[in-house]
């Protein structure tokens, strides 16, 4: 039996200790006071409600196993619809048919982006692309000039990293288009996210482990194997890093020099999320896209998936940029995000609002993220990485974040026989 501790008490590191806790001593220790990373939920009026959006895809095979064997509720599936709203028009984007009206596009980049489509679901093969081949190059060759700078600049550079196509990884950008997510059909726990996420944390503790929220670690010293977690040094075995990269390499100490150089090229991505609840739907669709806007990005109607609260549930997102929004108050953030939804919807009636602010929602998988990110084993041999950060080129998911936790604690078991 090892010690062994995990950093973070996300879906990786959850993951991870489900897996570990049946024969090794485990702790897992969470800054927050809460668990669950991104996928964690706030209490209102005695209802859970996540802080960010999330939905399990159909092709989700891990994340349904998972809530197979954590929630015996099962999952309600839905067809979303998604549009986008661009210059004070909404354009329904679920119906190929509705392209014909998308008239922010011309006829011809209309006809284009229909072929490209039809070669992303049905030929794209992600996996062939090279590495170090950038998304702008790649969507000018497929989707061309027009549609690469209207559409796909819009949507990924400026609104997802904030930073030019040119510089974004054409493998991973790829690895999202075959998701489907625009066409999928979605699902969602019956009894919530929150139910699932604590059935994981009951299994961890009956099997004598243990998940500590609160902690301040201080220190980790990886030579001597030891942490420093609220002025008390506890000894271990193991141990695996889920939280960001930028946060691990503060507290870390005995890396090897080249290893923290290469690790600390690594840059993160931050979201802000607004959660409103509304007496109605905005619209009949789940997914809004938001182009050529200051602030607001995105907005996720949550309630199409999950009807479950007392008003319509539904987040106001902004990735790209929102760096310059994490010092903000609440209630500027809330005026600036909501001056641009007022313009399509200017009969929403706000009933409250609740703002989160995550300052490192996913890793920049830029075309030379291959050559830095972490992988599961360390020059270290006592030291794993486990969490989306080490899953590229697949995306941010509920599901690759729950394979990463999986996959380390394969490799320890493995490492153990």
């Amino acid at each position: 039996m090892k010690k062994i501790i995990i950093l973070g008490a996300g879906l990786s590191g959850l993951a991870a200790a489900t897996e570990l806790s049946v024969e090794n001593e485990v702790l897992v220790l969470e800054k927050n006071n809460y668990i669950g990373g991104l996928a964690a939920s706030f209490n209102y009026k005695g209802y859970e409600i996540p802080f960010y959006y999330h939905h399990v895809f159909n092709h989700d095979s891990v994340t349904r196993s998972f809530l197979k064997r954590f929630d015996d509720s099962g999952l309600t599936w839905k067809k979303i619809k998604m549009a986008i709203l661009v210059n004070n028009r909404s354009y329904n984007f679920t119906n190929p048919l509705a392209l014909l009206s998308f008239n922010y596009l011309t006829f011809k980049e209309k006809i284009r982006y229909g072929l490209f489509g039809f070669y992303v679901f049905y030929v794209l093969n992600p996996d062939k692309i090279p590495q170090n081949l950038d998304a702008e190059k790649w969507l000018k060759k497929y989707a061309g000039k027009g549609i690469t700078k209207k559409l796909f600049h819009e949507l990924y550079a400026k609104n997802k990293f904030n930073i030019s196509l040119s510089e974004i990884s054409a493998k991973q950008f790829a690895h999202r288009l075959k998701a489907k997510e625009a066409l999928g059909v979605f699902g969602y726990p019956r009894d919530g996210l929150d139910k699932f996420i604590d059935n994981m944390k009951n299994y961890i503790e009956k099997n004598k482990s243990k998940i500590l929220i609160n902690q301040n670690i201080q220190e980790i010293d990886l030579i001597k194997k030891q942490i420093k977690v609220n002025n008390k040094k506890i000894k271990y075995d193991l141990t695996i890093n889920t939280i960001p990269i930028p946060e691990f390499l503060k507290i870390a100490k005995g890396l090897p020099k080249v290893y923290e150089l290469k690790l600390s090229k690594i840059k993160y991505c931050p979201a802000v999320s607004i959660v409103i609840g509304t007496d109605k739907f905005l619209s009949n669709h789940y997914w809004l896209n938001v182009l050529k806007e200051p602030k607001l990005q995105m907005i996720m109607q949550h309630s199409w998936l999950y009807d479950n609260y007392p008003e319509k549930i539904t987040w106001l997102l902004r990735y790209g940029g929102s760096e310059e929004d994490l010092g903000i108050n609440d209630d500027k953030i809330f005026k600036e995000y909501t001056h641009s939804l007022k313009k399509y919807y200017p009969r929403v009636n706000i009933k409250w609002y609740k703002v989160f602010r995550e300052k490192y929602a996913e890793p920049i998988y830029d075309k030379n993220y291959y050559l830095f990110k972490p992988d599961y084993k360390t020059p270290i041999p006592s030291l794993y990485h486990a969490g989306i950060q080490v899953s590229y080129p697949l995306i941010r998911t509920m599901n690759s974040a729950l394979i990463s936790g999986l996959e380390v604690a394969k490799l320890i078991k493995s490492s153990d026989s």
